[in-house]
């Protein structure tokens, strides 16, 4: 009888009471690291921006640098939710972070590719750098609404995110070109943003041609870049 009663006790228990999931937890703990990472590359961008004096080239270099560490907390979540299979309380919720820091990612690299370009402009670029500004910008805009449009109806509107893959490679790639050009930053980085924007849409075209949305592809380059403004501020 007491065997029984704990049977049903430990029962109700379980119905009623589930142990908790570790990955439902909100805050998971990758998530909980990129932040972190994301905190410590903002407080060192302010270290740079103290020592180096607020400018043009320091702005442009921080917000190169900083998108990449806010896509970084939207492309741990996406890891988290499409392939690790994490279980959230608010799938809606947690999808439009996600989301959400991609195009907060993506706005950013658009103000610093915007400030590098008037850079480049007076260092003497005639048009590559004006030409990869004005494809970045129009395909950032088609990304917003692709984003946007997939978090209200749950699907892709696929030939928008086409526009938006072969715009920003080949946009970056002109970049880095004017940056070869003028010589604004080391010869490193510019050659580093043109081989891997084409070696990219290449491989993209040849190898997915029919599923190469890879957001991460696109904030490489502005990093290289990013890095190159900060290190070229010390000479």
């Amino acid at each position: 009888m007491d065997h029984d009663l704990l049977r049903v006790t430990a029962g109700y228990v379980r119905r009623h009471f589930p142990t908790p999931d570790r990955r439902r937890v909100a805050l998971h703990p990758a998530v909980v690291v990129s932040l972190i990472g994301l905190v410590l590359i903002g407080l060192t961008l302010l270290v740079v921006l103290s020592l180096q004096g607020v400018s043009e080239r320091t702005i442009a270099a921080s917000l190169l640098v900083l998108c990449s560490g806010v896509f970084n907390v939207g492309g741990v979540l996406f890891t988290g939710r499409f392939f690790l299979k994490w279980q959230v309380d608010d799938a809606a919720s947690f999808l439009r972070w996600e989301r959400g820091f991609v195009i907060a990612a993506t706005l950013m690299a658009v103000l610093g590719l915007a400030l590098l370009e008037d850079m480049l402009h007076t260092a003497g670029d005639a048009y590559l750098a004006r030409a990869g500004m004005v494809g970045y910008l129009f395909g950032a805009a088609v990304l917003v609404v692709a984003e946007t449009t997939y978090l209200s109806r749950g699907e892709w509107v696929y030939p928008q995110i086409v526009v938006y893959v072969i715009l920003a490679f080949l946009a970056q790639a002109a970049f880095g070109a004017a940056l070869l050009q003028t010589r604004v930053v080391a010869g490193w980085a510019g050659w580093a943003t043109v081989i891997w924007n084409v070696g990219w849409l290449l491989i993209m075209l040849i190898v997915r041609p029919r599923d190469f949305y890879f957001p991460v592809l696109h904030f490489v380059a502005p990093l290289f870049i990013g890095i190159g403004l900060v290190a070229g501020g010390w000479g």
